[in-house]
């Protein structure tokens, strides 16, 4: 293992490459060609949002409008096999028992 002092130069030395090292000046084409693909991906990434909102709202319309259309079916069907009532009054309608009636 190495002691405390080696470590302590070998970073002192490290520091002092680091002061020698110039700036570099960048490229101002190379600069707005990055910020322009950054640019377009946020771009892409948003309208990809948007396009699977707008799927997603017109997949729950459709669910939602054959749930109101079922509802109307089923309820037109129970309309039309209505029964005269239950009970004693439904018996009655069955074998014409009504009080109009004349019995001889």
């Amino acid at each position: 293992m190495k002691n405390i002092k080696d470590v302590e130069k070998l970073a002192a030395e490290t520091l002092k490459c680091i002061d020698n090292i110039e700036a570099i000046e960048p490229n101002n084409f190379l600069f707005t060609r990055i910020q322009n693909r950054l640019e377009n991906k946020t771009l892409t990434k948003e309208s990809g949002k948007i396009k699977l909102m707008y799927s997603l709202t017109f997949a729950l319309l459709i669910i939602f409008m054959l749930n109101i259309l079922s509802f109307k079916l089923l309820a037109n069907k129970n309309a039309n096999n209505s029964q005269p009532g239950n009970g004693i009054s439904a018996v009655a309608s069955d074998y014409n028992l009504n009080e109009n009636s004349n019995n001889y």
